[in-house]
């Protein structure tokens, strides 16, 4: 390779660099992982997460509702995200929170089987027309029958989010290995 090949090469790496930090500078990104997820993971990123958030001089109930949310997503995708990887067999996927006008906006995106999309988005759209009340008598429900047959948790974790979140919304879209999963929920 040349050196102006080389030069060439070293400016489109970093234009690719600068465009991801100036997107997420721009986007007032506090935190943001993609890759291979897992629980000893999630325990390591945990601290440094719960630490940003009360770095930003937020009301500590504010802040816990959005730590919860993280939580809750990190986990969905551990669970439930259908990419995997080759080597480990961990599950894929994106977490985000930034900053927003509003609050905070906590998104995630995750493969999840094609399958598995139909019950997600009914189980969604039923939350999103629920109010805090409704919410809370879903949740005390489910504590009381368990956790639903094809669940890898309580079958808490959506309802958890909907009670914690002023608003979300969700879309799916294809992907090679089933359908992307993308959740926003804000929080103020």
């Amino acid at each position: 390779m040349n050196r102006d090949a080389e030069e060439a090469a070293v400016m489109s790496q970093d234009k690719d660099t600068v465009g991801l930090h100036t997107f997420m500078q721009n986007r007032k990104t506090l935190f943001c992982y993609s890759g291979p997820m897992t629980e000893d993971l999630l325990t390591t990123i945990a601290n440094p997460v719960r630490h940003q958030l009360s770095d930003k001089e937020t009301e500590e109930a504010v802040a816990n509702r959005v730590f919860g949310v993280f939580i809750e997503q990190a986990q969905n995708i551990i669970r439930y995200s259908h990419q995997k990887t080759k080597s480990t067999g961990d599950s894929v996927g994106t977490i985000a929170i930034s900053l927003d006008d509003a609050g905070f906006l906590i998104e995630a995106v995750n493969v999840v089987s094609e399958s598995k999309r139909d019950v997600l988005e009914a189980t969604l759209v039923d939350l999103s027309v629920k109010d805090q009340k409704e919410l809370r008598k879903l949740y005390r429900q489910r504590l009381k029958d368990g956790p639903p047959e094809d669940s890898a948790g309580a079958g808490l974790g959506f309802i958890e989010m909907a009670r914690r979140v002023k608003k979300f919304e969700f879309d799916f879209q294809a992907h090679e290995f089933g359908a992307l999963f993308v959740y926003r929920g804000w929080v103020n």
